[in-house]
């Protein structure tokens, strides 16, 4: 068995300039945060298992000030009971230049902002107006940001599709400690000649935060509970890379650790594994389970 020693990078936060017309598909200048090195990353081969049905991962880019925001996360709930499992919905808040107006948290209440999800936003393009998403990371009519009116029929599309790898993740959280572990396995089914980059995430459910909501008098819910809102990246923004050559039998098997924030509540919390073809930076497949 090969183990793949990952190069370890030494990343400092510092403060971003952002440009407010900016669209461009890399992440800010100058916006970082520290990346975990996997605890364990290794390389080996084994008998080819039988390929999964591909599952499909959905970004609701949203704001706690955009009173359409929740019938986009109405939507994806729809999605969600509607394909028993095989999708997994990433709620991403963050500020985004030239939308404060729909982003910016409000005084007094859980911020949900992240620099992951800033980043992630970034990577993908300039959403222009708020609420829109983003179904396995492809373009849709020449645009990644995806109208939530057009989920359902992307996301269909996508799950009728094959995956070339197999996804195993297991997360626990030990209460001494206070430490969230992460497994993660990618079992290669065929061979694949593009890079690949293995993402890991924490995401957490039931947040009671302020929102706002055209549908009702007030203008906004002060105990609007916010769903799959993403806490933070284990990988960074850029994911951590396969490192081996990807045949078919080909296993990868990722840890990490991470202590948890004290505003995070474990129950509510799932960890998510999810691979990107790195040229396309098309989700080739994606699974989730609850931290216990």
């Amino acid at each position: 068995m090969n183990i793949l020693k990952s190069l370890t990078i030494g990343l400092a936060a510092v403060t971003a300039a952002f440009s407010i017309s900016s669209c461009t598909e890399e992440p800010p200048v100058g916006l970082f945060v520290e990346t975990l090195d996997p605890l364990l990353d290794t390389c080996y081969l084994e008998t080819v298992a039988t390929p999964e049905s591909k599952n499909t991962l959905l970004y609701d880019i949203t704001g706690v000030r955009c009173s359409n925001c929740p019938k986009a996360a109405e939507q994806a709930k729809t999605i969600l009971d509607a394909h028993n499992g095989r999708v997994s919905v990433i709620a991403l808040y963050a500020d985004i230049p030239g939308l404060g107006q729909l982003t910016d948290a409000w005084d007094g209440f859980p911020v949900l902002n992240s620099v992951d999800a800033q980043q992630i936003i970034a990577s993908l393009g300039n959403p222009g107006s708020l609420p829109t998403g983003c179904v396995d990371q492809i373009e849709v009519d020449n645009n990644r940001m995806v109208p939530f009116t057009k989920w359902s029929a992307e996301v269909s599309k996508r799950l009728s599709l094959p995956t070339p790898v197999n996804l195993e993740i297991t997360a626990t959280y030990d209460a001494s400690s206070k430490s969230i572990r992460v497994n993660t396995k990618s079992s290669f089914t065929e061979s694949v000649a593009d890079p690949m980059d293995i993402f890991v995430g924490l995401t957490e459910n039931d947040i009671a935060s302020k929102q706002s909501e055209n549908r009702v008098s007030s203008g906004h819910v002060d105990d609007y509970k916010h769903e799959h809102v993403l806490r933070t990246l284990l990988t960074g923004s850029s994911g951590s890379a396969v490192g081996c050559d990807m045949v078919a039998g080909t296993v990868v098997e990722k840890q990490f650790s991470i202590i948890k924030d004290d505003a995070w509540k474990v129950p509510a919390l799932h960890a998510l594994v999810w691979v990107v073809n790195k040229t396309t930076k098309e989700v080739v497949h994606v699974k989730e389970v609850s931290v216990k």
